[in-house]
């Protein structure tokens, strides 16, 4: 770990570490969820509490909406949403792991389960763009196996 001012950076490696052991604990404990194909937004929920125990000193939070400033908003959109979605089509990274109130923003990561009708090309476009835009240092794409695929996973790190 890097320490810059009071802004904690951590590798690529050891983010892509942490965030392959909170899936190991998603997968060991929530496989009934898994199997039962459960709502994409149960999902990342799931995700995020084990990764908030992997980073203790960063806030973890699902499709986090509430900005301090124009640093996490970015250019790009998949569509018009509405809270009914069950699809998770948001324009909000599904999980980010950052300070609240500030600029430090540590990794955006998008997840989508196996059985997603719409493909990953959005989703990878979004989480492209919040690191671009969004001053995220890390950004990952998480794909989750659910039903018949319950226990694959994959992480992609995007650039």
């Amino acid at each position: 770990m890097t320490h810059i001012g009071t802004f904690i950076t951590e590798s690529d490696t050891s983010i892509h570490e942490k965030l392959d052991h909170a899936l190991a604990h998603l997968l060991e404990r929530d496989a009934s969820l898994l199997k039962a194909s459960a709502t994409e937004r149960s999902l990342t929920f799931r995700l995020a509490m084990y990764l908030q125990q992997a980073f203790p000193d960063w806030e973890v939070d699902c499709e986090f909406n509430r900005w301090s400033g124009p640093c996490k908003r970015t250019r790009h959109m998949t569509s018009v949403t509405n809270t009914a979605d069950t699809d998770a089509r948001t324009a909000y990274p599904d999980i980010i792991i950052h300070h609240r109130g500030t600029h430090e923003n540590l990794a955006a990561i998008e997840v989508q389960k196996s059985t997603n009708s719409f493909g990953k090309h959005q989703d990878i476009k979004k989480i492209r763009a919040y690191r671009r835009d969004g001053g995220f240092r890390h950004a990952f794409f998480v794909d989750i196996g659910v039903g018949d695929d319950a226990g694959h996973t994959r992480i992609d790190r995007m650039t």
